[in-house]
């Protein structure tokens, strides 16, 4: 008896070895792209990095994807700190970029857009409101961005990548939550695109994908434990140094 409590008590100890292991790579990682943006920080005013922004290995990841691949029209669903950031790199890298942020929190989107409009970057970046309805692309009872609304924002309009952050998922039974990004954008995708998904380390975005991966014979790749990606069509590699 003795001896299945020690190495029950062992097994504990290698867990805790790894996940404090897990912890340590994971700050360092986040630090390192924390340098990374610091042209978009630095000068700039200050923008709070909480726990439901993008954490800032998966921004830089999204950001290589915007320069390197010269991404042109952006859809945002969930609008946020993340925003701001890439307006901030179209104007300074002086891309020829627009990024289109959907939110559902009123006061936010309207928190948002006077930044941008403060920062001088709404001729390249815009938030919209739009208030969550029942939808027939959402999944278990969920409620998701009015479609009414969201056509006629992107009405004839061609994305070549999407991030998906949005609406919020962590509560119980909203797992399924962002699912009809996918199937609502599907149609408008450029030939060559990326599609983002945050918060793929939760076992409600991980059903997301691979609802995804199934419906469209696509494979998702994971970035920074918490950002999954799709590249669609030609894209070049644009993975951070991981360490």
């Amino acid at each position: 008896m003795s001896s299945n409590i020690s190495d029950s008590a062992l097994l504990q100890k290698v867990y805790e070895i790894e996940q404090s292991a897990k912890n340590t790579a994971r700050i360092a990682q986040n630090n390192y792209a924390l340098g990374l943006l610091q042209p978009l920080i630095n000068g700039y005013p200050l923008l709070p990095f909480t726990g439901a922004s993008l954490c800032p290995f998966c921004l830089a990841h999204i950001i290589n994807d915007i320069v390197i691949n010269r991404r042109k029209n952006i859809i945002e669903f969930g609008a946020g700190l993340s925003t701001i950031m890439i307006a901030r790199l179209i104007k300074k890298n002086n891309l020829n970029t627009t990024i289109l942020s959907i939110e559902n929190n009123e006061e936010w989107a309207i928190s948002l857009t006077e930044i941008i409009q403060c920062e001088g970057t709404n001729d390249v970046a815009e938030v919209k409101y739009v208030p969550l309805t029942a939808c027939k692309l959402a999944v278990d009872g969920n409620d998701w961005y009015d479609v009414k609304t969201l056509k006629k924002y992107t009405k004839g309009k061609k994305y070549d990548m999407a991030i998906i952050d949005g609406p919020t998922a962590w509560q119980p039974g909203k797992g399924m939550a962002r699912y009809p990004a996918v199937p609502f954008i599907s149609n408008q995708l450029a030939d060559d695109f990326s599609i983002y998904l945050d918060d793929a380390i939760r076992a409600g975005e991980q059903k997301v994908i691979k609802t995804w991966e199934e419906e469209y014979g696509i494979k998702f790749n994971i970035a920074g434990k918490t950002l999954a990606y799709y590249y669609g069509g030609t894209s070049f590699y644009t993975d951070l140094f991981n360490y």
